[in-house]
């Protein structure tokens, strides 16, 4: 997606949201690396949750707090290497989501996290991007329920979290930041008919058996052992 609308009030109140829903997630995962696939937002948003020694992000193009230049699809990182990986909205402007997930079933060691982000399309946001013909919010390709999702990592055998369902502003472009959301109330659980988006979390399974991996349709670019330093992003 275009980042210019996450500027606008719309934007921000978005980011502000997932934020506070992100950084409850994060509590609990810890490790060694931490790898964000996709740019969402401003490149440091997310990185300040992370509870591991390391987090970089990986996108398709250079921007701002990118460390890693590589296709969603193809990462040039190393198999079973990954702790824990963060999808925000990614699989819904990747060009094949199925892809993506076999990508980071890859990358994950065993017993590893997931942690995507999505918009709910049975939501006033999904209601939005139907009847726009898909052109809300500006540049998805697709939205993706959390039902669907679960069928596609209990596929690849992951354990999974009820997801959290939250964000309640109405699906307009904005030019003011709306007011903060009480934090006083917890956060949902369960699945609600106006939430706009959703937080899902899951950890791949620890298998005893050698797992079979579908074979590669592309050479795949030289593999790197872990992940840089933040502060060695400018380099990559």
């Amino acid at each position: 997606m275009r980042p210019d609308w996450l500027q606008s009030g719309t934007g921000i109140a978005l980011l502000r949201e997932e934020s506070y829903q992100v950084a409850g997630a994060f509590e609990s995962i810890f490790g060694d690396q931490f790898l964000q696939i996709g740019a969402w937002g401003e490149g440091q948003l997310f990185r300040q949750f992370a509870r591991t020694r390391r987090y970089a992000v990986a996108a398709a193009r250079p921007a701002p707090g990118v460390d890693l230049v590589s296709t969603p699809e193809q990462l040039a990182i190393a198999p079973d290497s990954i702790d824990a990986v963060f999808l925000p909205h990614t699989l819904e402007t990747a060009e094949d989501p199925h892809d993506v997930l076999r990508e980071v079933d890859r990358i994950l060691r065993p017993d590893g996290h997931l942690v995507v982000l999505g918009f709910n399309p049975w939501g006033w946001w999904g209601l939005r991007h139907y009847l726009s013909r898909r052109n809300f919010p500006v540049g998805g390709r697709r939205m993706i329920s959390e039902h669907r999702l679960y069928d596609w990592l209990r596929l690849l055998d992951y354990r999974l979290e009820p997801a959290s369902f939250f964000h309640f502003a109405a699906p307009v472009y904005r030019s003011q930041v709306m007011p903060e959301p009480d934090r006083a109330h917890p956060t949902r659980r369960r699945w609600h008919p106006l939430a706009s988006c959703y937080l899902l979390v899951a950890s791949r399974e620890m298998l005893t058996m050698t797992r079979v991996r579908p074979a590669l349709r592309h050479r795949r670019p030289q593999l790197v052992g872990g992940l840089v330093n933040p502060t060695t992003r400018d380099a990559a």
